[in-house]
Order: C-alpha cells, then structure tokens, then sequence
C-alpha cells in the first residue's frame, strides 16, 4: 500500500499509523517494504515448508462478514484500502474456519509492505505454526498461553506475578501481545523488530516478549493497585506511553520500545517446559470447566423446585382436605415465602 503516492494522501491520519511515529514516509517507503519482504524467508526458516494458497474469497457467513467490514473501517479510511482488507481477510477464513479481531489487525499491519498473497500466507503460517488456535472467535488456546504467560512470570518475577494475578487476569490483557502480535501496541520500528524475532524463534518468544515486557515496567506495576491503571501499563497504552516517551532521560526516542524487544531476545528459557505449562494450564481449565457446569446444573435444579402457592392449593383440593380460609391463608402465605426466598437466592447467585 505505502509505495501508492495516494496512500500517504488519503491514509495519513488512519487509526493503522498512529503507532508509525514516523518511521515509515513516502521518502523511505522502499527500506521498510525490503525489510518487511524478508518475513517470509524467515518463517520459511523456521517452519522448514512452504505455504502454498490460493486466493480466493470463500466467506458467505454473513455475520462474521459484517464484524470484518466493521474492522476494515475501523483501519483504514480510505475505501480502496478497506476493500483490499476485507478481501485478503475473506481469503484467510477458510483455512481458519473462525475469524478474531487479530487476524485484522495482524493482516493490516502486514498489507502497508507487501502484496494481498504474500500477506496471506504469512498470516496462514501464523496460524499454523506459531499462534495455533489463537484466530478462533473463541480462543481456548489463547486463554490457556495467557494463563502459562502467568506461570512463566512466576518463575522469573514471584513479586510481579503475585501483584498481577492478585488484580487482573492475564486474559484482560495478554491478547494485544498474543493475538494482535502488538499492532497498536508498539511503535513500528520496534514492530518490525518484533516480528522478527517473532518469526524467527517461533511462540517461544512471545513469552519472552511477555517477560521483558514486565521486566521493563516493574516499578510502575509494583506501585500500583488500580486495575484500570495497571492494564493501560501492561497494554502499553498510548496515553501513558507515546510514540516520543523516554523512560530516562538518557534514551533517544524509541528506545523504551526496542529495548523491551531486544531484552525479550536475551532471556533464556531453556528449562521452561511449555508443553507441560500447557498441559497444567488446561487441566486447571477444564476444571473450571466442570465447576461451572455443575453450577449451572444446581442453578437449574432450583429453577424446578420452585413452588406456587396455587399448585399446593390444587393438591389440596385433589386429595379432598378442607381447611378454613385463615388455614389456606396461612399455607399460602408460607408458599409465598418459599416462592420469595428462593427467587432472591437465585437473584444473589446471579
């Protein structure tokens, strides 16, 4: 998109470049598409097979067609751009068989350096072989990593996941670095550097990401006990962390950026077992599982014991007894309370 002289015209102020701080202009356009054109000899080297696809345009779920319309507007402003978004996304649902907001945000990011195809099989091998099951609408493996992301930092940083898991859960925020890959999170120059590493090392990374992400943020996380303010930390927010923020007053512009990047790339996780973090994780989730499950079940079965003062009256009246009206009165106002009494625990479950 960005060697179009129309781009930089119709497209300076879409929502995709408000993390660009002007690392990529209509000047230098040609280094970032080289640089950008090698992501795909890079995941080559990592997966060792190559992704073959045909474009084609095979969505007809209405629903999820009107969600990817929603995403295009909310990415670029021209139409011809939204167009070519929505197809691109169109020609990835069915390999995915799903869509997530990330696949957006991920292709976008991808469509300012190279062509539709190319995009399209990165975002492929993405699914593939490193964010397998995280472009699921409803992502179980995302929130079992995001959980495992918790574990890991335990290892690492016991005060940072203890302050963390005490305030928030990993799912809150994990997302924009797992399945958005940091697109409106970073600023480009140090995205690119990210999806590098990224493609280079495989998921293992966005771990270590997740670690020196916190690692470089441990003071302002450790001093703070509102959760608002904590997951604009942790996401990165933009009103806390511009494109121009120096965390010293020795760094150069970008350097907060790059630095978490770089730092991510030196930590050893050599005895990090994620295939039985994994596991653990999702034992627990199926748990939880079961838990709800039963909750939902006693939930039902009080919904049944429910009973109305004139069904006690109808029994009453079957098996012939008689009583005086204070009596039916007086059963009836019990029946009333037991009415009232379960409601209100329904109420309170709720």
């Amino acid at each position: 998109m960005i060697i179009s002289k129309k781009f930089w015209d119709n497209e300076n102020d879409a929502p995709i470049l408000k993390r660009n701080s002007n690392f990529i202009s209509k000047d230098n356009y040609e280094d970032a598409c080289k640089r950008a054109g090698q992501f795909y000899n890079i995941m080559l080297n990592y997966i060792k097979d190559e992704i073959n696809v045909e474009t084609t345009n095979e969505c007809n779920d209405k629903e999820i067609l009107r969600i990817i319309r929603l995403d295009a507007e909310r990415t670029f402003t021209n139409e011809e751009n939204r167009t070519l978004l929505i197809e691109v996304l169109k020609s990835i649902y069915p390999i995915v068989n799903d869509y997530h907001q990330g696949m957006s945000f991920v292709s976008s990011f991808l469509l300012l350096f190279l062509k539709p195809k190319e995009v399209t099989k990165i975002v492929i091998g993405l699914h593939k072989h490193y964010l397998q099951g995280y472009f699921k609408a409803m992502p179980k493996a995302y929130v079992r990593d995001s959980r495992v992301f918790l574990s890991i930092l335990n290892k690492f940083h016991s005060n940072l996941y203890e302050h963390i898991q005490n305030l928030i859960t990993p799912e809150a925020f994990v997302s924009k670095w797992f399945i958005g890959l940091n697109v409106h999170v970073l600023t480009f120059e140090s995205l690119m550097l990210f999806f590098e590493q990224l493609l280079k090392e495989g998921e293992i990374f966005l771990f270590k990401y997740s670690i020196s992400l916190c690692r470089s943020l441990e003071k302002e996380i450790m001093k703070t006990k509102d959760v608002s303010r904590l997951l604009a930390l942790l996401r990165l927010d933009a009103t806390i962390f511009p494109n121009d923020y120096k965390q010293s007053e020795n760094d150069k512009v970008g350097d907060f950026f790059i630095n978490i990047i770089k730092n991510a790339s030196k930590i050893d996780m050599t005895n990090i077992d994620l295939d039985k973090l994994r596991d653990e994780a999702s034992e627990q989730m199926q748990i939880e599982e079961e838990r709800r499950k039963k909750i939902e079940m006693e939930r039902s079965l009080s919904d049944d014991e429910i009973i109305f003062s004139d069904e006690i009256e109808d029994e009453e009246s079957d098996d012939g007894s008689e009583s005086d009206n204070s009596s039916k009165s007086s059963k009836s106002g019990k029946s009333s309370d037991m009415k009232d009494d379960k409601i209100e625990k329904r109420e309170c479950d709720i």
